[in-house]
């Protein structure tokens, strides 16, 4: 979602959310989100989250089965995620002691959590819907495009054909 897509109602001198430096507790429409498949990653560890609580490795696996590999996030940019994540409330975590290895940290969702995963998804729909009309446009630009062009070319060949005519005689 781009930034800035929020009511500047309750924002310093009519700032969108993300642009006030309102912190955790901005709106998923001006969440820093990073680069590239970044945008992608807190509300693809919100649906890890909603589908079962646990680690942060253990999430990255289930984003990529439930995505078919089509979503693979950064472990380093999930663990970054939850962090955020935790201090708007949406996560709570603790620290599990394995009986071999290290001490991992397990992740759960909270209802902020599943509010915010809902407000993700209508975000998503919308951001959807507009994909659809932009691929409808670029469509029906492309089909008109191929018709100009091939009027075009039908034109640019008859004027060669005629010019030649012209010449062989």
């Amino acid at each position: 979602m781009p930034q800035g897509d929020c009511e500047t109602s309750g924002t310093r001198n009519g700032a969108s959310c993300g642009e006030s430096g309102l912190g955790a507790g901005r709106k998923p429409c001006c969440r820093r989100r990073g680069g590239g498949g970044g945008a992608l990653v807190e509300p693809a560890a919100l649906a890890a989250l909603l589908h079962a609580g646990g680690y942060g490795y253990d999430m990255r696996k289930i984003i990529l089965e439930k995505t078919d590999g089509h979503v693979d996030v950064d472990v380093g940019g999930l663990y970054r995620s939850l962090r955020r994540l935790e201090e708007a409330g949406a996560v709570v975590s603790r620290w599990c002691d394995e009986e071999s290895g290290p001490r991992r940290r397990e992740y759960e969702l909270t209802r902020i959590g599943v509010e915010m995963a809902e407000r993700w998804l209508e975000a998503l729909r919308d951001r959807q819907r507009l994909d659809e009309l932009l691929v409808g446009l670029l469509e029906s630009g492309l089909e008109e495009a191929d018709r100009s062009v091939s009027a075009s070319d039908d034109a640019d060949r008859s004027s060669i054909a005629s010019k030649k005519e012209g010449t062989d005689e």
